[in-house]
């Protein structure tokens, strides 16, 4: 990796509007002209359709001996600074794929898998994780079985698998299983010869046998890997064709000839951080995890300190921070505040991340590899979700399960309430039980938020009373003793005591509800969970075996993918699930893009604690997504003078250079909205006050700042120097705006739209029905939530940075020949606010766009 790499991030482009004088019109006037005539700078008009970090690559097929790809064009959209996630694989030009007799996947279709070496020509057969197909995929050729039916391969043999590290074996269970590869066996061209698949390529943390992105030696660029993908027409490499559809592997010599080879280049999975570096630890919600791990490397390099992170329960780390122990850790990152006893020290809050907690899905659009574009849902299906209230959320092989009643439905794939709100996604109906919700183990603070958002519903909060819905569904009675609906509640407990006993002679060889739909470690361990389409769980058991062995759970059948689960926006982003549009207390179903998270902190209140918001769901403001979370980075004032100066570096660095949205080291990731300037004013401060071991002065919360009025849910709201007036909206491109009403550290000076925030006084949300058919004029289609999911990264929208820079060059030219009029009644002083343009537009703001 080189140094270049570790940098910060390349400033943002500046210009500025210089002092105008009599005597220096002429050469203000060039400077003028020339502003607007230079293009834009490198990279500022770029608007990359999915990550956006300019490394996706297209390739060709080639002419075969009986099948023809040559017009075949396959993309990676990423190939550069990748770890684990996923991985959006799209193509053009393909044949449509056929079924066979025996599987849907029976001719024209791609083989998918990842690969390492480090030959300049790609990797070999021998160095592909293939072979191990998932159980029941349906494809006959997933094997590493060659030979047959391929002149080049005269005698039958299985090629083996051999490791990073040289371990060499033709049984590849000792190195993948069916359970874990991530091998695509069959993807699915349509009838219009495209079709896509998100893939999931894993580092060495994950894989080990392939070792992507580990550092041999220090000092050396981290290993690359590959993405080899095969095309498969109708015809064997000899020509011949059955009625079962195509039986040779892709590793067979004639089929391996048409590969199409993708390098792929990992972040380092070691440490950039040097060894013995003077070291900070922090601790905290994982709401900010994944921006701590781009941000990290940076800060340790460009500033010399390593800030270790720990994600942890924030009921805990608030205790750390109040504990003042040495070695412990003294900055937290919570949601809720840091609430310190009376008559102790101060604690500093600064808001450093902007997120959402999601519900996520990997749910393919019927027979197909594609992911379903869009799910809605209200506040009633996910409670019916989360108490276990569907009869496949139970064990058994008897319907009704446990002591559910009978009219409740198998899945939520059948429920009349979800089939209402998403007809037309197209999506599979099985027959049979799939995975349950899945959600994190620990509690959290977005998760007690995602309560209030529940008990704000009046719909939801009647079903966890007891309530039937429309359909005659009642919630589980299990769940009724929690009383949800009063207790406040951060954790997602199971309290169904339903096990499945298979054979009565062992009565302790049981399946519980926990142990067919386990726990996640994490919510980032959910979306990897959602992605890979296996919970991991406890189907049944080996027929025959005495005593009765447990068997682990399938992993679903391509093309009808259907997994739900909670996990957090910047998760989902880079395992590129999609995330359900949420039904707010306006009545929208909202889905979190950049636009509806800003409109969300824009709308909210200043709670208890000074400078932490109220994060309140029940709250009506228009285009607001409901689960937007605000992460603060709260310490003591009570900590050392050099704890205190090193956090205040962190913070700075979080509300400053690590808000420039992109992929790589120092940047914001996918999955997060940019503070907004309110927010960003009251970190900088709060990270002053930190430094000098003192309470930080008042702040404003929300769409209104000091200093001027702003339309709540722009993002061009006013400094905090209190300097006056209203004035034109707020520029507000790719998650970057400009400030104005005074001076706001880090974004110049300039003007800010009028009026207050649009929040409104908490209120009871809508029925569900009611807002369901509000949904459809007032929902994302078209409505306030029309931006891009800000996890569904594939969508573009809004004006590029580099488009808004060279209109803003048009402006200035005509700002200046005005004041070239007003100067020839004497000097003008004019002053005009630094224009800011982001180097990269990774996440497209579509519903606003900037004028």
């Amino acid at each position: 990796m080189s140094a270049h790499d570790l940098q910060r991030p390349v400033p943002r482009t500046e210009g500025r509007v210089l002092l105008v004088r009599f005597g220096g019109l002429l050469t203000s006037v060039l400077a003028a002209v020339g502003l607007v005539l230079l293009p834009p700078a490198a990279g500022g008009a770029q608007a990359h359709a999915d990550t956006g970090n300019g490394s996706a690559v297209t390739k060709s097929g080639t002419k075969g001996a009986y099948d023809d790809f040559s017009k075949l064009k396959v993309t990676v959209e990423q190939t550069k600074d990748l770890r684990t996630q996923g991985l959006k694989v799209s193509w053009t030009g393909g044949a449509p794929t056929q079924p066979s007799s025996q599987s849907p996947f029976g001719t024209n279709y791609l083989q998918i898998m990842q690969c390492w070496g480090d030959a300049s020509t790609g990797p070999t057969p021998q160095q592909c994780e293939f072979g191990n197909p998932p159980p029941k995929s349906g494809v006959l050729n997933g094997t590493r079985e060659v030979g047959s039916h391929d002149p080049q391969e005269p005698t039958a043999r299985t090629v083996p698998f051999t490791t990073v590290k040289g371990q060499t074996s033709t049984d590849v269970n000792q190195f993948f299983t069916q359970y874990a590869t991530n091998e695509q066996v069959a993807t699915t061209t349509g009838a219009d010869g495209t079709g896509e698949t998100i893939f999931q390529v894993e580092d060495a943390t994950q894989s080990p046998i392939l070792g992507c992105g580990a550092v041999a030696h220090t000092g050396q660029a981290p290993a690359p890997c590959w993405l080899v993908v095969v095309p498969r027409g109708t015809r064997e490499p000899d020509g011949s064709t059955t009625s079962l559809g195509l039986l040779t592997s892709a590793l067979s010599a004639g089929n391996w000839a048409q590969r199409m080879v993708f390098r792929l280049d990992f972040q380092p999975t070691d440490s950039p951080c040097p060894i013995g570096q003077a070291e900070q630890p922090t601790i905290g919600s994982e709401m900010v995890g994944e921006a701590m791990s781009q941000w990290q490397p940076t800060l340790c390099t460009a500033d010399k300190t390593t800030f270790s992170y720990v994600p942890q329960l924030e009921d805990f780390s608030r205790t750390q921070v109040l504990s003042g122990s040495s070695g412990l850790a003294g900055l937290a990152f919570v949601e809720n505040p840091v609430v310190p006893p009376p008559d102790t020290a101060a604690v500093v809050h600064a808001p450093v991340a902007v997120s959402g907690l999601v519900i996520g899905y990997n749910i393919q659009v019927n027979g197909t590899s594609r992911q379903v574009p869009r799910i809605r849902l209200n506040a009633r299906l996910v409670a019916k979700m989360l108490t276990q209230s569907y009869q496949c959320d139970l064990p058994g092989n008897t319907l009704p399960r446990g002591a559910l009643p009978a009219k409740n439905p198998d899945s939520v794939w059948n429920d009349p309430e979800f089939l209402k709100l998403n007809e037309g996604a197209g999506f599979t109906r099985s027959a049979s039980c799939g995975f349950g919700f899945g959600v994190p183990q620990s509690g959290s603070d977005s998760a007690e938020q995602l309560w209030k958002w529940l008990r704000s519903d009046p719909d939801a909060e009647n079903f966890l009373a007891g309530k039937a819905d429309p359909w005659g569904m009642t919630i589980n009675p299990s769940f009724l003793r929690l009383d949800p609906a009063h207790t406040p509640l951060s954790d997602f407990q199971k309290p169904d005591p339903t096990a499945w006993v298979p054979n009565s002679e062992y009565p302790n060889v049981q399946i519980t509800a926990i142990g067919l739909n386990p726990y996640a470690a994490s919510f980032s361990d959910e979306a990897r969970t959602l992605r890979k389409a296996n919970n991991g769980g406890v189907a049944g058991f080996a027929v025959g075996s005495i005593p009765p062995s447990p068997t682990k759970a399938d992993t679903q059948i391509p093309g009808q993918y259907f997994n739900l689960g909670l996990t957090d926006a910047a998760s989902a982003a880079r395992y590129r699930l999609g995330t359900a549009e949420l039904l707010n207390a306006d009545g929208q179903f909202v889905a979190p893009t950049v636009d509806a998270l800003t409109k969300a902190v824009d709308g909210m209140k200043a709670g208890q604690v000074p400078g932490v918001v109220n994060a309140d769901p029940s709250r009506k403001t228009p285009g607001a997504y409901p689960l937007t979370t605000v992460t603060y980075a709260a310490a003591s004032t009570s900590l050392d003078p050099t704890q205190r100066k090193t956090y205040a570096t962190l913070i700075r660095y979080a509300a400053g250079a690590g808000q420039q949205t992109g992929i790589g080291y120092g940047l914001l990731p996918p999955g997060y909205a940019p503070l907004t300037p309110a927010l960003r004013d009251q970190a900088l401060a709060s990270a002053a006050a930190l430094e000098e071991g003192r309470v930080p002065p008042p702040t404003t919360t929300g769409g209104t700042s000091s200093g001027g009025s702003g339309t709540g849910g722009t993002s061009g709201t006013a400094g905090t120097s209190g300097g006056g007036g209203t004035g034109t909206g707020g520029l507000a491109v790719g998650g970057t705006s400009t400030s104005g009403g005074g001076t706001a550290p880090g974004g110049g000076t300039g003007t800010t739209g009028g009026g207050t925030t649009t929040g409104g006084s908490p209120s009871a949300s809508p029925s569900s029905s009611a807002a369901a058919a509000a949904g459809a004029t007032k929902g994302s289609t078209g409505g306030p939530s029309a931006s891009p999911p800000v996890s569904n990264v594939a969508q573009t929208g809004g004006r590029t940075p580099g488009a808004v820079l060279g209109a803003v060059r048009w402006v200035l030219l005509i700002v200046l020949i005005a004041g070239i009029a007003g100067s020839l009644a004497g000097p003008l002083l004019m002053r005009a606010g630094t224009i800011r343009g982001t180097g990269r537009a990774l996440i497209p703001f579509g519903g606003r766009r900037a004028t």
